[in-house]
């Protein structure tokens, strides 16, 4: 294990080993963990080194504040190759994705015991940056911590992050999930 913190993103070993640490409190494997991928035996490695250091810098500046603020926590999904976003999706193999979580750029978070919505709403009002942050399949009817909050964040040279707040929540009538603006529960 070799600790790894010390080192810009922008230079970070394409070598680095799963207990590497990444951050004070992430290890290296803690960004390509998949629970689906481990289930299925989808590998799930960067393809690149661009991937890798995108989740680096996201690490850094996103699950690290989290963790230093609000404490222990897993994160559910950092980054997933294309084979993993097509067993998710339970798309063709043709399908490719334009999900952020394939170039490194995104995170789901929970924390245990804090409301969903609260933790998006914390996140907005502390993070120093993010590209867009999404409470996810939030329901007050099925519990506080129900669903989970999105949030991406693009490294610096690779774009502007938009500074976006939004829900992913059933419609009220056709039951669809849709994306709608701000953070909301599920009406």
């Amino acid at each position: 294990m070799a600790d790894l913190t010390h080192i810009d993103w922008k230079s970070f070993p394409t070598d680095a080993k799963p207990q590497d640490q990444v951050s004070p409190n992430f290890k290296f494997y803690e960004l390509t963990q998949s629970d689906l991928a481990a289930r299925h035996g989808i590998p799930n490695d960067f393809p690149s080194a661009t991937e890798l250091r995108a989740a680096v810098y996201l690490c850094r500046n996103v699950l690290q504040p989290i963790r230093d603020a609000l404490g222990r926590f897993t994160p559910n999904s950092v980054f997933r190759g294309q084979a993993l976003e097509r067993a998710l999706k339970n798309a063709s193999a043709d399908w490719f994705s334009k999900s952020q979580h394939t170039m490194g750029q995104a995170c789901d978070v929970e924390i245990p015991g804090m409301p969903t919505l609260a933790l998006a709403r914390w996140a907005v009002e502390h993070l120093d940056d993010f590209d867009q942050i999404i409470c996810e399949c939030y329901d007050p009817a099925k519990g506080p911590n129900s669903g989970w909050v999105h949030i991406s964040l693009v490294p610096p040279g690779f774009g502007t992050n938009r500074r976006q707040q939004l829900s992913y929540i059933r419609h009220p009538v056709n039951r669809q999930f849709v994306y709608v603006n701000g953070l909301v529960a599920t009406a």
